[in-house]
């Protein structure tokens, strides 16, 4: 290492021996990080030169619990009490305080122009130590303790305070908490008693656990829920009481289950449906009144309008669970209403209950009040499209719906779609995309077999659908398919959906050819056929399970498992019909047709790290076999690699399979032969907010697709158990994202750590990372546009 003129240099050589050339050690870093650390001192400082006399600002708060013996849970109990300090001191990045330190820089440029924005918007007022009720936090403490079983808890504070900069440690003491002795039932002499004592079989109270008050909270629901079951219609869980006794010793409490003494009557009586009148009116005929003047009897006890009825009375019947004679319960309620909802017909579904004492019994009226959505509506959207692949231009969608086809609830939808796109820097490459599809989906399973136990909570959907699709890539060539099928969808969960389509039908022809592909298909007619002259008929099966439908918790899951089958029932049609044809050349009206099978499946994690962050993976696995008719995968069932929602340091298209490397002739097209029959690949994402609307993650992709077996057109591109790690690509970036409530906008910058097509010094394995070379920089940062999150 020499120094020369003031400029500290160093050999690019081996050590000992002199260099073969010189630059400036990291001068881009040093002179970054040096403007970096003086702008967060500075940042710092500044923001307390702001403060009045006598101020100091709120540096934040932390808890200390002290006992005398273990206690269990210890951290999250740490955790639930923090969360009871307010307010937060002003977020911080290292030592500075970027949103308080705006909010200080415009504030005397007053609430007009930009500044007034910024402060407004961006900035924040600084928090103080005497915004800071310490007594109040301390109440919160000992009787959030106090209703976790911790009776005999203390807490106090003290200040630490430095620089005009004060925080507040919080020192909580704790014994072991008292714990559940013996549960003792209902002693009242009454029928609702007894109803009470036999739920009591199912409680979540044991004896042994600690006492919560959250516990007595959700056993009380819990009864209610059981009462409501059986008939307790007016029932309510306040009407409970749950009476606790620490003197058992032990550090034990005894609780004593009662019924408040101002319970009202109703709530202590069973009640049965009588009538139900439903009011299926459109609004024109006017809903002033739903009494049953000018309904008829549908059903036993079951009236409704039927000259201009909305829907026939077999669709609504099927939709409502409630019913004559029948004791009330809860369960039939909420399907009722879950069901006729379901049926996409009705903007607001209303159930009313009248009270009628009839012949000495307990009866409820059903009155079901249904609005009604606009049967018929048409929309139009005029977009723009960017996409990752450098194709942009204007997009056109219209649409027909009828929410109410024959009058069963079923939804018919027209669809046209139209763009066309140009490929950015590039003249004479363009993208037209033209469609039409219709689908028909009616509620229920239509089929000659039962729904077997499919889950009454939800109900089934029969769909039918046929498309027509053009695609043209005047650099490429025209695809247009064709494609029909016939299918139910079904829940077993909220979180839980089932698929099948038994019934698949998909032809694909190959229009215009361009020159470049003229060359690459002449005397490859069998690949030509292979890839998109197809006629698939088969069947597809999809299981989804998402846990994050069922509400917020810390701990999600994804799944989504796929198999499409495609000759087999045309196989079975083959041979009935006699026109099996030679052998592997099946055929069905003399048309050969696609014998594949493929299957994937995407598992995603996601953990909750904190209020505003979480840490998200996923894993995608897939394999294509053709077999029997098919010596390849038809093009569209082909998997790629890279772009916006995949490996995020790759072009789209632009990966694999294997090692291989397109050749600069390709390298600019739609690379027919960048696909593949395998498919692994890996994401790790942590994101994190950085305000309201504003979010950011630091990512990880890895994966590539391969061949099953060896191509003359892809070399490299088979799967080798031995090469799959050097054969692993893999890149890395960061990214913002925009959150606007009703769309995110996502910006991820990416480069790659891993490449199995690089050509350097290490070939199928790491990458040199050279951030401040600009040769680099254009050849590798890749930054990706798109609408939502990539998983």
């Amino acid at each position: 290492m020499i120094r020369n003129g003031g400029e500290l240099l160093f050999s690019e050589g081996k050590p000992g021996k002199p260099g073969n050339g010189r630059f400036p050690l990291f001068s881009g870093i040093s002179c970054a990080a040096i403007v970096l650390v003086a702008s967060l001192l500075f940042g710092s400082c500044s923001n307390l030169r702001y403060l009045d006399e006598g101020q100091s600002l709120y540096t934040g708060s932390r808890v200390i619990i002290e006992t005398e013996e273990p206690v269990k849970n210890k951290k999250e109990l740490q955790s639930e009490l923090a969360s009871l300090i307010s307010p937060q001191p002003n977020n911080k990045i290292l030592i500075w305080r970027p949103r308080l330190w705006l909010y200080n820089i415009t504030s005397s440029s007053g609430e007009s122009g930009i500044s007034g924005w910024i402060n407004r918007r961006l900035g924040r007022p600084p928090v103080l130590i005497e915004d800071v009720n310490t007594e109040r936090t301390i109440r919160l403490m000992e009787n959030r303790l106090l209703n976790s079983g911790y009776f005999d808890a203390s807490a106090g504070y003290r200040l630490t305070e430095r620089n005009r900069q004060t925080g507040v440690e919080y020192r909580v003491t704790l014994k072991p908490p008292y714990t559940i002795g013996n549960i003792l039932p209902v002693q009242e002499d009454m029928p609702v008693a007894g109803d009470i004592n036999n739920s009591m079989k199912e409680t979540v109270l044991k004896s042994g656990q600690a006492y919560s008050l959250s516990g007595l909270k959700e056993e009380r629901e819990r009864i209610d829920r059981y009462l409501k079951e059986v008939g307790y219609f007016y029932f309510h869980p306040d009407y409970l009481l749950f009476m606790a006794d620490s003197t058992a010793g032990n550090r034990e409490v005894d609780l004593y289950l009662t019924l408040k003494p101002v319970t009202p009557p109703d709530a202590l009586e069973k009640y049965t449906i009588r009538n139900i009148y439903i009011d299926n009116r459109p609004p024109a005929a006017g809903r002033e009144s739903t009494e049953p003047a000018g309904m008829e009897e549908i059903k036993d006890g079951v009236f409704m309008y039927t000259g201009d009825g909305l829907l026939n009375a077999r669709t609504l019947l099927r939709a409502i669970f409630l019913e004559k004679d029948k004791t009330y319960s809860y369960t039939d309620h909420i399907l009722s209403i879950r069901h006729l909802m379901g049926l996409g017909v009705f903007k607001f579904v209303n159930i009313h209950f009248d009270r009628v004492n009839y012949s000495g019994n307990n009866y409820l009226d059903v009155r079901i009040a249904l609005t009604p959505m606009e049967k018929r509506s048409v929309s139009a959207e005029l977009r723009g499209i960017s996409k990752s692949n450098d194709f942009a231009g204007p997009g056109l969608t219209a649409s027909f719906i009828n929410r109410n086809l024959l009058g069963i609830a079923g939804n018919f939808s027209l669809n046209l779609d139209g763009a066309f796109e140009t490929l950015i820097g590039q003249k004479g490459v363009n993208s037209l995309e033209a469609g039409i599809s219709s689908e028909i989906s009616i509620p229920g399973m239509l089929a000659p077999f039962g729904a077997g136990n499919i889950s009454p909570a939800y109900i089934p959907v029969t769909g039918m659908s046929l498309s027509f699709n053009y695609l043209n890539r005047t650099d490429a060539f025209s695809l247009t398919s064709l494609r029909s099928q016939f299918g139910y969808k079904w829940n077993t969960s909220v979180s839980t959906q089932h698929r099948l389509n038994p019934f698949v039908f998909n032809v694909f022809g190959l229009g215009a050819i361009s020159d470049e592909y003229e060359r690459i298909f002449s005397g490859e007619a069998l690949l030509k056929r292979g890839l998109f002259e197809q006629f698939l008929l088969g069947s597809e099966y999809s299981f989804l399970h998402n846990t994050q439908l069922s509400g917020i918790r810390q701990h999600d899951w994804y799944l989504n498992f796929n198999i499409d089958l495609s000759g087999n029932v045309a196989w079975l049609m083959s041979n009935l019909l006699g026109s099996a044809g030679d052998k592997d050349d099946y055929r069905i009206f003399n048309q050969s047709f696609s014998q594949y099978t493929r299957t994937d499946i995407d598992l995603r994690y996601y953990l909750r790290t904190g209020p505003n962050s979480r840490l998200a993976t996923r894993l995608i696995a897939g394999i294509g076999l053709p077999y029997g008719n098919s010596t390849t995968m038809p093009y569209t069932k082909l998997f790629t690699m890279g772009g916006s929602n995949s490996i995020r340091a790759f072009h789209p298209r632009s990966l694999g399979p294997g090692s291989y490397t397109p050749p600069d002739t390709l390298t600019s097209t739609l690379n027919i032969y960048q696909s593949g029959e395998i498919k692994l690949e890996m994401n790790i994402e942590y994101r994190f907010a950085l305000g309201n609307i504003v979010k950011a993650a630091i990512f990880a992709d890895a994966g590539n697709i391969w061949n099953i077996k060896e191509k003359e057109n892809a070399p490299g591109g088979k799967f080798h158990s031995a090469e799959f790690l050097r054969q692993t690509a893999l890149g890395t970036g960061a990214g913002l994202r925009f959150d606007f409530t009703f769309f995110l906008l996502r910006l991820d910058l990416a480069f790659p750590l891993a490449d199995p097509g690089y050509s350097g010094e290490r070939k199928g394995w790491l990458v040199p990372v050279k951030p401040f070379d600009s040769a680099w920089r254009s050849n590798n940062l890749i930054l990706n546009l798109a609408i939502g999150y990539p998983f």
